[in-house]
C-alpha cells in the first residue's frame, strides 16, 4: 500500500482526512500527520511518502516547496480534499499516477523520474490541445506530476513546420514518431535562463514547442525580450537538428499568452 503525509494546520481538511475510514480498501496507509514546515521535515526523515498533501498558509506552503523541490523532485503532491467526497477524488487521481509509475518500475523499463517525465509530456499536450478544461485542473495535475513551470506568468507556443510532408519525415525514422519526439527532446527541451522549453509533436505532424518560466526563479525579461532569446534559441535547435538528423525544420509562428492558464477551458485550440 502507498504512505502519505498530510501538511495541514487547517480544522476543515483534517477532518476530511479523518472521515475516511476505509484508507486500506482505497490502496493507502492512513498518512502520518504533521502541521508545518519543521514538521514535513521531520516526517520525511522518518517516514517515506509516495505521495504529499499540503494545505497550509501560503508562505509555509512555499518553504515546503522549495524543500521538497531540492530533496523530493519526485514525489507526488495531492490536492488536499475539504470534504470526503474531494479526498478520495483526489486520492483516486494520486492513485492512478503511482500505479502507472510503479509498473513501469517493477517492469525496469524505467524510473520515477522518467514515468513522471513521459507522464508530464504527456498532459502538456493534452494543454496545448486545449484538453485541459480549467486552471485548477491545470495547477492541480502540474503538482501531482512535479511540474516546474510556472502556469501564472506569460509563455510562448512556437510553431515549427517540416520541409517534407509528415509521413514521409516519419518514415526516415526506424522508430516512427516516438523517435523523432526523442530528438526533438534532445535538440529543443531543457532550461534556459529560467525559462522550461518542452517540444511536442502532435498526430496531424504539427510541431509545438512550449516555452514556460520556471516557479520561484526570478527573471527580468519582458516579454519581449523573451520571445527574442527563444527565437534565437530555436534557430539554434534547429540547425541542430539539421545537422545531426538531417532534418529541414522552420519557424512558422510564435505565439505569447497571458499565462499557461490562458490554453485552458473554452480558448480556442491551437
Amino acid at each position: 500500500m502507498y504512505k502519505l503525509l498530510l501538511v495541514s494546520d487547517q480544522e476543515e481538511v483534517l477532518n476530511a482526512f479523518a472521515s475516511i475510514s476505509n484508507w486500506e480498501l482505497l490502496g493507502f496507509k492512513p498518512p502520518h500527520i504533521r502541521h508545518d514546515f519543521e514538521g514535513t521535515k521531520d516526517s520525511l526523515a522518518k517516514h517515506h511518502a509516495d505521495g504529499i498533501s499540503l494545505a497550509v498558509n501560503p508562505e509555509e506552503e512555499e518553504l515546503i516547496l522549495a524543500y521538497l523541490q531540492e530533496n523530493f523532485p519526485n514525489v507526488s503532491i495531492f490536492q488536499a480534499g475539504r470534504n470526503e467526497e474531494e479526498v478520495r477524488k483526489y486520492l483516486s487521481e494520486l492513485k492512478v499516477l503511482l500505479n502507472r509509475i510503479h509498473a513501469d518500475f517493477y517492469n525496469e523499463r524505467s524510473n520515477t523520474r522518467d514515468v513522471l517525465q513521459m507522464c508530464r509530456h504527456e498532459f502538456f499536450k493534452k494543454v496545448i490541445n486545449g484538453q485541459v478544461k480549467s486552471s485548477d485542473d491545470l495547477h492541480r495535475n502540474m503538482r501531482l506530476l512535479r511540474s516546474r513551470m510556472d502556469a501564472d506568468r506569460p509563455c510562448l507556443l512556437i510553431e515549427i513546420d517540416q520541409s517534407a510532408p509528415f509521413d514521409k519525415l516519419e518514415g526516415r525514422w526506424h522508430y516512427g514518431k516516438e523517435r523523432l519526439e526523442v530528438a526533438l527532446r534532445t535538440s529543443f527541451a531543457g532550461d534556459k535562463d529560467g525559462i522550461h522549453i518542452l517540444p511536442t509533436i502532435h498526430s496531424d505532424g504539427r510541431i509545438l514547442v512550449l516555452a514556460c518560466p520556471l516557479h520561484g526563479v526570478d527573471t527580468d525579461m519582458t516579454v519581449d525580450t523573451m520571445t527574442a532569446m527563444l527565437t534565437t534559441y530555436t534557430a539554434d535547435s534547429i540547425s541542430h537538428m539539421k545537422e545531426y538528423f538531417g532534418l529541414d525544420l522552420h519557424i512558422t509562428g510564435i505565439r505569447v499568452f497571458p499565462a499557461l492558464t490562458a490554453l485552458c477551458g473554452d480558448t480556442d485550440k491551437v
